[in-house]
């Protein structure tokens, strides 16, 4: 880290070489350069972004998307990483620490279809797909690459068909232009509000009560050597409304013993309402790909004081209530301490 002027430092952000990490790096590198660290970015090619014809959860998880940019931070070529938070093992190896996250953006699924299956499914004009809506789709094949998504449509739909898919968020939107037999795919929503993407395609957000999010989906996370001299300064950027929210999702999904590719779906944030306080909601999905389920819902007053270790458990035992733990013996994971 050079010091250019005596209020200003300079600093070099580390960042996966897809456009979607490029555009990441350099969304904060502008927030950065507000509270003076000029920056520049620096891009990493990573081993989950080379390989690209295996499933994530069969090479590794998205950890490999994560090691060679880590590696950047310890040899100096880089002083922070951006990271999709939804990427990251819920562990984080000494000697690297995750400062804390901005604010969010959208934390939901999107499905988007070529215009010509839009029209055979009969797509309606509503901005919201439910499950009802999805089901009575009929024979739709859509591709998605995470296992959560493949087991939510398979619990929407008998006649559903998915397809495994790989690749960065112009590619995947390149094969469904490219391959007339599918229907449809499912993207974060963030990642096309990022990038812009989509156009010539019919886009509808898939309704979280029943899609649940990833954790953490839709969150950037700052990364650095612990004890990093730019600590003070990242630290003006983040949101700590975010940061409370993606640490009970996160929170849950490490009870479970999940990681960031199993096909578990945590959601929480908060909700005003007209009259009273606002609401805390909590969603929370545990899934095979055979389409069963267990699943809950937790709502409680933002001034009702209950600890994060308290929430945890009560959405444990409420998944527990709906057969969590035959799900969880049918996916091969250890049962949690229900």
């Amino acid at each position: 880290i050079k010091a250019i002027q005596m209020d200003i430092i300079k600093g070099t952000i580390a960042s996966r070489g897809s456009k979607l990490a490029v555009w990441q790096a350099n969304y904060v590198k502008g927030l950065l350069e507000k509270q003076n660290l000029t920056c520049d970015v620096k891009t990493v090619q990573t081993t989950g972004d080379a390989i690209q014809d295996q499933p994530l959860h069969e090479i590794g998880g998205k950890g490999l998307f994560v090691r060679e940019v880590e590696k950047a931070l310890l040899g100096s070529k880089a002083q922070l990483a951006v990271h999709s938070l939804k990427d990251l093992p819920i562990k984080t190896p000494k000697p690297f620490e995750l400062v804390g996250v901005l604010e969010r953006h959208s934390p939901y699924d999107a499905i988007i279809f070529r215009p010509d299956s839009a029209a055979r499914v009969n797509l309606k004009p509503e901005p919201v797909i439910s499950k009802e809506d999805l089901m009575l789709m009929g024979k739709i094949k859509i591709a998605t690459g995470s296992l959560r998504r493949t087991g939510l449509i398979a619990e929407a739909s008998r006649t559903a068909q998915t397809l495994p898919i790989r690749g960065n968020v112009d590619t995947r939107l390149q094969k469904l232009n490219d391959n007339k037999d599918w229907d449809a795919i499912v993207l974060a929503e963030a990642s096309l509000d990022r990038l812009e993407l989509g156009a010539g395609f019919e886009i509808r957000r898939l309704d979280p009560e029943w899609f649940v999010p990833s954790p953490s989906q839709g969150a950037l996370v700052i990364e650095t050597l612990a004890q990093s001299p730019l600590k003070s300064v990242i630290e003006k950027i983040l949101c700590e409304k975010t940061q409370y929210l993606i640490s009970l999702e996160r929170g849950v999904l490490e009870a479970l013993g999940g990681d960031c590719t199993m096909p578990i779906g945590c959601h929480f944030s908060f909700e005003s309402r007209e009259k009273g306080s606002d609401i805390l909601i909590g969603h929370a999905v545990i899934l095979t790909q055979s389409g069963a389920s267990a699943r809950c819902k937790l709502s409680l007053p933002v001034e009702y004081t209950m600890s994060n270790e308290k929430i945890i458990e009560e959405i444990l035992q409420r998944l527990k209530k709906d057969g969590g733990a035959q799900v969880m013996s049918e996916l091969n994971l250890s049962q949690p301490n229900w």
